[in-house]
């Protein structure tokens, strides 16, 4: 998989996403036409993909206005119709009303005491998809900076911000899902990175927003004196918080650890997620490790270890999944850190390290 990197040179996000619209529209239309493929491949035709899409650009209008602009700004640089910009960042919607889809493991640690929570994420996602994705460090009309990591035509997916901040992001599935019009997941995220510098203030954005499908996004803090982190569990049946406890480690998957949203849990096949969520749990002191590429290293180390998912060829294109991405978050210094590929594969693959300014952060 490609990374690439992009740099935001003003806070006017209709002027920014024109920008990024022009410089990424080979990117962005075969990002479009990929989808597109997946859908159908999924049972969803383009008819059905784009008025799910229309849907969604109605709550991001009404909820998310500074994000809407940048989309705006996009189809007008890419020459995309608005529909398909919309048609990216919608995508969990879409899949949502057909065939959930499967990906990523996280865990965190929170220390007990005044040192900033260690996280580690896989991202896994289709092996036909995504080969180009793109680290984007961004100027908030909020005024605070951001640096993640998306897929091209998405918000933000995982990131930090200057503010003490990080984002972690795993799909889930409800039964509820697709039974409303709702923010996009992915929206929700820089909403999150624009506007939250706590583990409270993410959790107050999650529940002030209408939702189409779920997700859990781990939110980890640190303000220089307290850790602190939460996986934050949505769906459009409701949000569900589970704080991380002092001098512990939480982890999740692609289930639901509420009682109460699990009762809706909704999974049409097969899933590896309880086997990656005991594999991260069994071997939960690994991150504690304050290094974030040592830590990305011992979890590479498990034999056998499910959290570097490959694709197995025998399934079908579209449910062919494998781990494009290892990455961990550094809120005391607002920045990422990531390499292509699984965690056992780490070892060899340059580590990358990015913060919110334009400068790299050392590490």
């Amino acid at each position: 998989m490609i990374i690439h990197e992009w740099t935001s040179e003003t806070a006017d996000q209709r002027e920014e996403g024109h920008r990024f619209g022009q410089r990424w529209a080979p990117q962005l239309r075969a990002a479009r036409d990929s989808y597109l493929r997946l859908f159908q491949q999924s049972g969803v035709s383009a008819e059905q993909a784009r008025s799910i899409a229309d849907e969604c650009r109605g709550m991001v209008e009404s909820f998310a206005r500074e994000v809407a602009d940048e989309f705006r700004g996009v189809a007008e640089g890419s020459g995309l119709a608005l529909t398909d910009v919309h048609l990216l960042t919608a995508r969990t919607e879409i899949l949502a009303r057909m065939t959930p889809s499967m990906e990523c493991s996280t865990i965190v640690y929170v220390p007990d005491d005044a040192n900033p929570p260690r996280t580690l994420q896989t991202w896994d996602w289709h092996e036909t998809l995504s080969n180009e994705t793109v680290v984007r460090r961004l100027r908030a009309a909020s005024g605070a900076r951001v640096v993640t990591f998306s897929e091209f035509g998405q918000p933000a997916k995982i990131g930090v911000n200057d503010r003490g901040l990080g984002v972690h992001f795993n799909i889930l599935h409800h039964r509820s899902d697709g039974s409303q019009a709702g923010v996009p997941v992915h929206v929700l995220a820089r909403m999150m990175l624009d506007g939250a510098h706590d583990v409270a203030g993410a959790v107050a954005i999650a529940e002030s927003v209408p939702l189409a499908a779920s997700s859990v996004l781990t939110v980890v803090s640190f303000d220089g004196v307290t850790p602190e982190a939460a996986a934050v569990e949505v769906s459009p049946a409701g949000v569900a918080v589970l704080p991380a406890p002092r001098g512990k480690a939480l982890a999740h998957t692609n289930h639901f650890l509420d009682e109460t949203l699990a009762a809706g849990e909704y999974s049409p096949y097969e899933t590896t997620s309880v086997p990656r969520y005991r594999c991260l749990t069994d071997a939960a002191d690994l991150a504690r490790i304050v290094d974030d590429r040592e830590r990305a290293v011992a979890f590479g180390a498990i034999p056998d270890a499910p959290i570097s998912v490959r694709a197995r060829p025998e399934e079908p294109e579209h449910l062919r999944w494998e781990t494009k991405l290892t990455v961990a978050l550094d809120v005391a210094h607002g920045a990422i850190a990531f390499a292509a590929g699984p965690p056992s594969e780490v070892v060899t693959a340059p580590w990358r390290r990015v913060g919110v300014l334009d400068e790299r952060v050392p590490g």
